[in-house]
């Protein structure tokens, strides 16, 4: 009976993070979504943020992806993350150009707590690649004005996210042209547990997993740029040490930073503030090939 008192409690401070957060005064407009997915096998929520103007112009858009954390959910970009406020401060400030940003939870089953690692279970009971490289693209095209093109989006992740934007993001390069992982890991035995559950025993589909085994297929690719960053006190640090300097071998464009801090939001809030103007950056650039 606690336990069920507990989880209505929970369930009734979600509702109110959600009304607060979808309330808030903004120039521009931020949106929850309910849509159904095949890849997912439910109906499924995302956040979507649309920059001042938007409902009173004809213009075009690109998009800004955000991969969530795990366990963690869409909400989590705005609610703790604060990426609405970032980016609606930016576009009044001219500091970047209008754009759209869009998260959707893509936790297993289970709920939030159910890791998925953005990938494509083995044995079909959820595919979420398929569903962040195919369907959710699909999806924000069809509904809004975006500019669907590969130099128009981006994939911006932390943590486990960060792990999903690199690893979906070479993986398919036909749909998006900027990634961005921040206190990501780039070798899937660092989720060991969950990615076995997701792909099986250790083995191919592993390595075709592994941003860090895969990256050498990317060579010399001058429009690929990865930005990347991760806390001095994080445990992922080495990794992220490793996959910088595999990228320099490879002689792939990116940007690296270690900064001061841990695993934790303060981290991935202040550090957003820098990856936005990248990818804001990037798409002007991409726009010109």
């Amino acid at each position: 009976m606690a336990f069920v008192f507990r989880y209505q409690l929970l369930g009734i401070g979600h509702i109110y993070i959600e009304y607060a957060l979808l309330h808030e005064p903004l120039n521009g407009k931020l949106v929850r979504l309910y849509v159904p997915s095949k890849s997912l096998r439910r109906v499924n929520k995302m956040f979507v943020y649309l920059p001042p103007g938007y409902d009173e112009s004809s213009s075009r858009y690109p998009v800004v992806y955000l991969l969530h954390g795990q366990p963690g959910e869409a909400r989590d970009w705005f609610y703790d993350g604060r990426a609405h406020e970032t980016a609606e401060k930016m576009i009044f400030n001219h500091k970047i150009k209008p754009l759209i940003l869009v998260s959707a939870d893509c936790y297993g089953p289970r709920g939030s707590n159910d890791r998925t690692d953005f990938l494509n279970a083995k044995d079909g009971h959820i595919m979420v690649e398929d569903y962040m490289a195919r369907e959710l693209p699909n999806f924000m095209d069809g509904r809004y004005r975006t500019i669907p093109s590969p130099n128009a989006r981006a994939l911006v992740g932390l943590s486990s996210g960060g792990y999903g934007a690199t690893n979906i993001g070479l993986k398919h390069r036909d749909t998006f042209g900027v990634i961005v992982s921040h206190s990501g890991f780039f070798e899937p035995r660092f989720e060991r547990k969950a990615i076995r559950r997701m792909l099986g025993p250790t083995g191919s589909l592993w390595d075709e997993n592994s941003p860090m085994r895969q990256v050498k297929k990317h060579r010399s690719d001058e429009l690929l740029h990865i930005f990347m960053d991760v806390g001095r006190s994080d445990d992922l640090l080495d990794d992220n040490d490793m996959f910088a300097k595999e990228l320099a071998h490879y002689e792939i464009p990116h940007n690296y930073t270690v900064v001061n801090g841990s695993h934790s939001w303060s981290l991935w809030r202040s550090r957003f503030r820098v990856s936005l103007p990248y990818v804001a950056g990037r798409f002007e650039t991409l726009s010109k090939h």
